[in-house]
């Protein structure tokens, strides 16, 4: 039941910003692509003001505010400057991420030691589950919102809006000011937007700066779900279909998930459900174009026995795949032993995450702990959406898994703000403690265990100035919106205070597009080096780093040793191997009977040191013996004599950590 009550809740919370769509798109047809950002800045200002000690509604009208703020812009920047509406929005929703940042502080405002409505809630609580206790408390408060909105569009208000936004040339006669009026309307859009926006972070547990990624779409199915599902031209009746359409939209994911369906597909079958309810909205419309159409193909279809036999066949084998495999034929154990239901969630595809995952997964199994026999794995990606992420933990509970692993520290904050009831354990995250997890290892939250770690930056800086003494200037590039890449930034910058003769310049990125041209930038400030902090943007964009130190023949340092052999001179780093390896241990001993309160976090326990002779020839480096001694990965041919490329010494087993660079003594290293 909880998937469902979830995507309830969720439905209706996300009702304010399809709201706020229906008066932009259906009122004044306006591509309006700013609620991508108001979004995120709605949640980070009612976060912000909730851990400053505000009460969490009024945060939530500080919210609003925020919210039209960026709407207003928006609107502005169309009416008075004449400026193409989507234009308009793409400037506005472009300047609110770095707006957002600032609000923020950070990346990441986690909530979960502060009071939301949702902690209110709680203590008013009859003694119902707290999902089922929202849900009671949202459908008056919804179907109160629902009937003020219609009433306003009643109001000599709310008519001229409706009049300017349907006949702006009417309005216009009529004496209204048409520009300012759709100012408003913009901006009350995007003050609904940002309420839902500090309702979702409040209910989730923490505001993130990529939260408001894709909401555009989501209030426009649900707008358009809403008009389909209610016909009727009365503002009541089309109001409520805005909020059932909202409410329609989040079951539908939560039936997917239900099904079995993988996360990765929820994007094109939202796209597919929208087109077939626009296309059944044409037809009971009354169509006729589309009516004749629809009618050819299926006479044309039916003249074809066979081919449509062989359709029949292949939708019916599609989802009983969808269904079957992803369960795994789990009924075949039936009368055996008990089966351990584990459920993995991560919160996006990435190397590392995918790393930890599968070592874990094939760790489980190595420790007896097989899919389909005493086990049943639930593996989901919630392909970095982070509402997915909500519904996934609700299928979690409503099939009532055992345990629950969470890769990533977003996907942890919200388990840990959702599940109370049984185990948590989480793997490849950073630090679990400015998520409110615990205070320190020991000390931490009763069903929460886990294993986490910072890279070392103040070693990998040590390194980097082993192989090159003297006085050097460092660069490095991160994407802001990284909780983990701003904490290894301040680690990094603290290391290289400790360096009279090392000086640090760095810039930022949004995505992998700009990373070549942001390293470009560093190489012309004149660095010495690349001391890359770990960062999901610029690792996947890292041949972009690559091509700008070429030229200059730039050495580049980097925690993630995976890119050793892609042309970094030095890496240290954590082998995220294990972490899963960890995770799966932890994992055992709770469904051994310990309780996760009695075991402390972890930290990662193996650190690779690695080496590529080949780079260092090409860039005329000298490496020190020092490190060459203690590097337990050597990508080249200096040492051996084997082709260059390979590896010439691996990595050492998964109990064994490699020791920290050698103290920097000045005599060696540098170029030839």
């Amino acid at each position: 039941m909880g998937l469902w009550v979830g995507a309830l809740n969720l439905g209706f919370l996300y009702a304010f910003t399809a709201m706020g769509i229906f008066i932009t798109f259906r009122i004044y047809d306006f591509p309006d692509i700013t609620v991508d950002g108001s979004f995120t800045l709605g949640a980070a200002a009612s976060a912000v003001f909730i851990a400053m000690g505000w009460n969490p509604f009024l945060a939530l009208a500080v919210a609003f505010i925020a919210g039209a703020a960026a709407g207003a812009a928006t609107g502005l920047i169309h009416t008075r400057l004449k400026i193409n509406g989507l234009l308009a929005g793409i400037l506005v929703l472009t300047g609110l991420f770095s707006i957002n940042l600032h609000v923020m502080g950070r990346a990441n405002v986690p909530l979960l030691a502060h009071s939301t409505f949702v902690t209110f809630l709680e203590k008013t609580n009859p003694g119902l589950a707290s999902e089922i206790w929202t849900l009671a408390v949202l459908i008056p408060v919804i179907f109160l919102f629902s009937i003020a909105v219609s009433l306003f569009f009643r109001t000599d208000a709310g008519i001229s809006m409706r009049c300017t936004g349907n006949n702006p040339i009417m309005g216009a006669a009529a004496g209204v000011d048409v520009d300012r009026m759709k100012v408003y309307a913009v901006a009350a859009a995007n003050g609904l937007t940002g309420v839902s926006g500090g309702l979702i972070a409040q209910y989730q547990g923490f505001a993130d700066i990529g939260m408001g990624i894709g909401t555009i779409m989501i209030g426009l199915a649900a707008v358009i779900i809403g008009e389909s599902v209610i016909r009727s031209r009365s503002i009541y009746a089309m109001i409520l279909g805005v909020i059932a359409g909202s409410v329609i939209f989040r079951l539908m994911i939560a039936l997917a998930l239900s099904a079995g369906l993988n996360p990765i597909d929820l994007k094109i079958l939202t796209a597919l459900f929208i087109l077939a309810t626009l296309i059944l909205s044409k037809i009971l419309s009354g169509d006729s174009r589309a009516w004749a159409a629809l009618r050819a193909r299926t006479e044309k279809l039916s003249r074809r026995p066979v081919l449509a036999g062989i359709g029949c066949a292949v939708a019916v084998l599609a989802v009983l795949a969808a269904y079957g495999i992803k369960h795994n034929f789990t009924w075949t154990t039936g009368g055996q032993a008990k089966v351990y239901k584990i459920g993995v969630v991560q919160v996006t595809h990435h190397p590392i995450l995918d790393i930890t995952r599968d070592s874990l997964l094939k760790e489980l199994e190595r420790m007896g702990y097989q899919d389909g026999r005493n086990a049943e794995f639930i593996v989901r990606n919630a392909n970095g959406d982070m509402a997915t992420v909500n519904t996934i933990i609700d299928e979690f509970l409503r099939r009532n898994v055992d345990l629950v692993v969470t890769i990533s520290t977003s996907c942890t904050q919200a388990a840990i703000n959702k599940i109370k009831d049984r185990p948590v354990v989480f793997a490849t995250v950073a630090d679990p403690f400015i998520i409110g997890a615990g205070s320190s290892d020991a000390d931490h939250l009763p069903n929460v265990t886990g294993v986490y770690g910072l890279s070392s930056m103040a070693d990998l800086l040590k390194a980097a100035h082993q192989v090159l003494p003297g006085k050097i200037t460092i660069g490095s590039l991160w994407d802001p919106s990284q909780v983990n890449a701003i904490r290894n930034l301040e680690i990094l910058k603290e290391a290289v205070d400790s360096y009279s003769d090392v000086t640090f310049v760095g810039t930022t990125v949004t995505g992998s597009s700009e990373v070549y041209q942001a390293a470009l930038s560093l190489v012309q400030k004149g660095i010495g080096a690349f001391v890359l902090i770990p960062d999901n943007i610029v690792f996947s964009a890292f041949e972009s780093v690559v091509k700008a130190a070429r030229d200059r023949k730039i050495p580049i340092f980097i925690s993630d040793v995976e890119r050793l052999k892609d042309g970094a001179l030095l890496a240290l780093g954590y082998d995220f191997t294990s972490s899963g390896i960890q995770g799966a241990h932890l994992v055992v001993r709770i469904l051994n009977g310990e309780n996760p309160k009695d075991i402390p976090f972890q930290r990662y326990t193996v650190r690779t040191l690695g080496v590529n002779t080949d780079v260092a020839r090409e860039l005329g480096v000298t490496i020190p013996p020092e490190i060459l001694a203690q590097a337990n990965l050597v990508y080249g041919s200096a040492n051996s004599g084997s082709a260059p490329g390979g590896p010439v010494r691996a990595a050492p087993g998964r109990d064994q950590a490699a020791p920290p660079p050698p103290v920097d003594n000045g005599k060696e290293g540098g170029r030839k």
